[in-house]
Parts: C-alpha cells; sequence; structure tokens
C-alpha cells in the first residue's frame, strides 16, 4: 500500500507548488523550482520531471510520447521508455516560450473537438 504522507497537507494548502517545495530536499527543489506542478492534463510531448509521492524522491525526468488507459509513456533516453501511473507522482512540467504556445494550442485544440 503506498502512503501519500503530504495528502492532507496539500489539500488544504492554497498554494500546493509552495508547499511541497518545503518539504523536498535541497537537490530535487533546485531542479524543479522553477517548474509548473501539473495536477489534471499532460499533453505529448512535454518534458516532465516525477516526484514519488511516498519518497519525495525525484524518480524521473523525461518526455511524455504517449497517454494511454490512464498511463503515461515516458521517454527517459533514446532506448529507456517507462510506462507511469500518474497517480503516484507529483508531475513537474517544464514550460519553455514555444513549448507553451504549442501547449496553449493543444489546449484549444481538445476543447474545440
Amino acid at each position: 500500500m503506498e502512503l501519500e504522507p503530504l495528502k492532507s497537507i496539500l489539500e488544504w494548502s492554497p498554494n500546493k507548488k509552495e508547499t511541497l517545495l518545503y518539504y523536498l530536499s535541497n537537490d530535487v527543489k533546485e531542479k524543479v523550482k522553477k517548474l509548473d506542478l501539473e495536477e489534471e492534463k499532460l499533453y505529448v510531448q512535454d518534458r516532465i520531471y516525477c516526484i514519488k509521492k511516498n519518497t519525495l524522491d525525484l524518480e524521473y525526468d523525461g518526455t511524455v510520447l504517449y497517454i494511454e488507459n490512464d498511463r503515461i509513456g515516458l521517454k527517459i533516453t533514446n532506448i529507456k521508455t517507462l510506462r507511469l501511473n500518474p497517480d503516484d507522482y507529483y508531475i513537474f512540467v517544464r514550460c519553455k516560450k514555444t513549448i507553451s504556445k504549442q501547449r496553449e494550442f493543444m489546449k484549444q485544440l481538445l476543447e474545440q473537438l
């Protein structure tokens, strides 16, 4: 059984990202502090950082290849691809200017469908 020690704290927190950053180790905090905490929607080609909810360790970072049956296909390297359950991780998304434009375009496209 996977335990999530910060679940009750994050439910009441007005700023979940800042609360989560407070409890992370310094090396993990430095890697994700400029990224956006994403809880709902991910898109293909997003660069994500996955922090395990029960240990608060940065386990994976990579590019989203596919989203299927509530699982994420994550490209770690050219050779290694993982299939993850996003409910087990706090997911931070790196948004660049060009990617955020693509991200906004994808959001609008999905809303039209």
